[in-house]
């Protein structure tokens, strides 16, 4: 998927975090505990932002600062599968 396909999916705030954070977690291909790692989060930071609203105490509303930059990981993980994908075509043809 292009770097558009994933703006275009992951900037609608109307989309709810915990949906945001699946889908992201999905795309990148990696187990809870890495993606955590990836973004920085403490796992149990993590689970509070995926938890539901209605889970008094265990939810917490996620920063705007990781809505920015988990779509920034995205991107650059799109901008890195073309730049392979690229990378191996030019050496086939060479």
């Amino acid at each position: 998927m292009g770097t558009m396909d994933n703006r275009a999916t992951m900037t609608n705030r109307n989309v709810s975090q915990q949906v945001f954070l699946r889908e992201a977690k999905d795309k990148l291909g990696l187990p809870w505990k890495e993606f955590a790692e990836r973004i920085g989060a403490p796992e149990t930071t993590l689970k509070k932002w995926l938890a539901a609203p209605e889970a008094v105490g265990n939810y917490r509303e996620m920063p705007s600062t990781v809505w920015v930059l988990v779509r920034e990981i995205l991107d650059h993980e799109a901008l890195k599968n073309k730049f392979n994908r690229l990378a191996n075509k030019a050496s086939k043809s060479a």
